[in-house]
């Protein structure tokens, strides 16, 4: 019988061998990059597997009739280089058969018999070629259990199986040397992607995309991609500024006081991230419950500026991490990377633009508000942009438009207000000094800390960036990807807030040069921006819809697929 042994770190799991013969591409984003998603087929598995994997009962034998069971067996071989968990191996008349767990039912072929997909036959023959090793004795077969079903099927360990089991014990030596993960299945495989828990992150059709670089992008409404992000975030965000007040844990709850006093409580389960403001105390037990589910916990000053962002351990991908240092280090990989960002932000500068202007424009005679002066010097500006081959001379165009564009924003601004309480005449910060430019730099600071939370969660490192100035606590990649939304996020968001007349006077606090919002005016605020993030918006290479939050994680994760060298190019979003 099999005993427990201590195992070699660099053994290959024979897990791994069932996802490189199911996806090679899925096998380095799961094993090399260490990226582990779940989702609820994965979920379904791990409570299949709840029983044979409970360590009180590994190793132990039961005897019923003439067969012997034991659950959780530990096998290896540093001549195959490959380590396996059974899940139960069965002994009848001295004969030993690994039996392994599946979740769901078996596939049927075209007469309706039952079969094993052929990775999971991979797993179980080289489940069978290790037990062999370990006990000197042959393995002619194995037995996959279907939790769907209660059925039960042999699979016989052939020749031809061995032969394909060995061919991916070196096909995984092969990947795992890599850089970059494998192109993502031919289209005869793609039906695989399909409840695939990496696929949000994979990317395979986008992928695929990128590297055709079709020409002409898909027209409004007539989606060429199938959908494979998820339609929604799940889980809400939790903003918590009562100056004085404590997060605590108390089962599976978060638990916000002041003074004793219990002012709200929250599910964990439901809460994606956390966001403190201020003079707010969160208890270790609360930070390290929120770091071990992954859930981000952002913290900004009492006045709205953003500091910093307490995430779980660094993603364990560091070939993205190098890849991206390599990367940023290329002067002309820097320049085209921030041409793009330059483009995307100047480009949704004068769409958001013409679309507040529009009805003035009409109201004066025009057809369209791209007769509007700062529309044109946008435009002269884009076309300029390919001319540019030192980031200073892209800095010195993203300050032009900026220039052009908040010369305009005053008129963005309903003019019916009473007392011009929302009178905008020019961009000012640190401190801001009008209730205008006080929303401004409040919806930057709140863009920041989702860019770096999205650029975290893909794997890189948020203070390396390509376009924005290096220096010591500045997360310049966050602020990167960050340009390309400042328009359609933030400035919405203040303009919607404005014009519908959502804050008035008493919303913001004015103190000498400078203003800023109130608790009740925050409140508001985060109302219309998460509103914001939820709205949908077709993406104008994929041509499916998504939300704007969901479509941050979706830029940092095609940088990092041009980063990697999947694709060629790294286009900016760009609003149509």
């Amino acid at each position: 019988m099999a005993s427990a042994i201590t195992i070699p770190l660099d053994l290959i799991p024979a897990r791994a061998l069932n996802q490189v013969t199911f996806c090679p591409r899925l096998y380095f984003l799961q094993y090399v990059d260490a990226v582990v998603p779940v989702n609820e087929h994965v979920e379904g598995g791990l409570f299949d597997h709840r029983r044979t994997d409970d360590p009180g009962l590994a190793n132990k034998t039961r005897k019923d009739g003439d067969v012997y069971r034991t659950r959780s067996v530990t096998v290896s071989s540093e001549r195959l280089g490959v380590t396996a968990k059974l899940d139960v191996l069965e002994e009848r008349d001295g004969e030993p058969c690994p039996v392994e767990t599946k979740h769901g039912n078996f596939p049927r072929d075209q007469n309706g018999e039952p079969y094993v997909y052929d990775n999971d036959a991979v797993q179980l023959c080289i489940q069978g070629m290790l037990l062999e090793e370990e006990l000197g004795r042959p393995v002619s077969h194995g037995i996959q259990f279907s939790v769907g079903s209660r059925d039960r099927l042999t699979v016989p360990f052939t020749e031809e199986l061995r032969t394909q089991t060995l061919a991916a014990i070196d096909q995984i030596r092969e990947i795992a040397a890599r850089d970059t993960p494998p192109p993502p299945l031919p289209s005869e495989l793609r039906n695989r992607c399909h409840g695939c828990s990496l696929c949000p992150i994979c990317l395979p059709e986008e992928t695929l995309f990128g590297i055709a670089e079709p020409e002409t992008p898909p027209s409004e409404g007539t989606p060429t991609l199938p959908r494979v992000i998820p339609h929604s975030d799940a889980g809400a965000v939790l903003y918590v500024q009562e100056p004085g007040a404590y997060v605590g844990k108390r089962g599976e709850h978060l638990i916000i006081s002041k003074d004793g006093q219990e002012l709200n409580k929250a599910p964990i389960h439901a809460v994606r991230q956390v966001v403190i403001f201020g003079n707010v105390q969160v208890s270790t037990q609360a930070l390290a419950t929120l770091a071990t589910n992954e859930i981000p916990v952002s913290y900004l000053s009492g006045y709205g500026k953003y500091i910093a962002t307490l995430v779980s351990a660094p993603a364990k991908n560091v070939s993205l991490r190098e890849a991206q240092f390599r990367k940023f280090d290329n002067p002309d990989i820097r320049i085209s990377l921030a041409r793009e960002v330059v483009r995307a932000k100047l480009t949704n500068q004068r769409v958001f633009l013409m679309r507040c202007l529009r009805a003035q424009s009409e109201e004066e005679g025009r057809v369209t508000a791209k007769d509007e002066p700062a529309a044109r010097g946008i435009s002269d500006l884009l076309n300029r942009l390919d001319r540019a081959t030192e980031l200073e001379s892209l800095l010195g165009l993203e300050g032009q438009g900026a220039a052009l564009y908040f010369g305009e924003f005053g008129r963005f601004l309903r003019m019916d207000l009473p007392d011009g309480r929302f009178d905008f005449t020019t961009r000012n910060r640190r401190p801001p000094r009008d209730p205008v430019n006080a929303l401004l730099s409040f919806a930057y600071a709140m863009l920041a800390k989702d860019a770096f939370s999205a650029v975290c969660t893909v794997g890189f490192d948020p203070y390396r960036g390509f376009y924005h100035v290096g220096r010591h606590g500045k997360p310049s990649l966050a602020l990167d990807i960050m340009e390309e939304f400042r328009t359609i996020i933030a400035d919405s968001v203040v303009v919607t807030l404005i014009n519908n007349r959502l804050l008035t006077p008493g919303d913001f606090i004015r103190w000498k040069d400078a203003c800023q919002l109130t608790d009740a005016g925050r409140k508001k605020f985060f109302a219309a921006y998460e509103q914001r993030k939820a709205a949908e918006v077709t993406h104008p290479q994929y041509g499916y819809r998504m939300s704007y939050s969901r479509m941050l994680e979706v830029q940092a994760r095609m940088l990092a697929a041009y980063v990697r060298g999947d694709v060629p190019r790294y286009h900016g979003f760009i609003v149509r």
